[in-house]
């Protein structure tokens, strides 16, 4: 059985009227369906933003953890060589300021002028050097340092 829905307006009552076949009922005005509609879709739409923002604090904690394992690099002077630690300080004028960067190695530093491998212990202050760290809980660790 198929349903048909005429929608008339009346003249005396303003009303808006559906016929359905052999029944006839009273519908609610257009503008007050309109405006439940419209209030329903606002709530819907403010509920969907505010699980967003609940699932956007959750994921945070990894956002900080995949920033963490970003290389970064720095051109610039060794400004100092703390041999005992294993650790070169590396400055850099950037416009106005002046960037420091304490860089530790380790075992798995690797350290080349040009293509040839070079040690530690060739790195003097005044050096132009490129480093290449990785910054790891309050520590910068030199992946690798290029001799100029």
């Amino acid at each position: 059985m198929h349903i048909f829905c005429i929608i008339e307006e009346h003249e005396r009552t303003k009303q808006t009227m559906c016929k359905f076949p052999g029944i006839r009922k009273e519908v609610i005005s257009v503008k007050k369906c309109l405006l439940v509609l419209l209030s329903l879709s606002f709530t819907f739409c403010i509920a969907i933003v505010s699980y967003a923002s609940d699932s956007q604090k959750e994921g945070t904690h990894d956002f900080k953890l995949q920033q963490a394992s970003k290389a970064l690099q720095i051109t610039g002077t060794v400004k100092s060589i703390n041999e005992d630690a294993g650790s070169l300080a590396v400055t850099k004028k950037f416009k106005d300021k002046i960037i420091e960067v304490i860089a530790l190695t380790d075992k798995e530093t690797k350290i080349v002028k040009g293509n040839v491998p070079h040690s530690f212990h060739d790195i003097k202050a005044g050096d132009s050097v490129v480093v290449v760290y990785t910054k790891k809980v309050a520590v910068n660790l030199a992946k690798s340092i290029s001799l100029r």
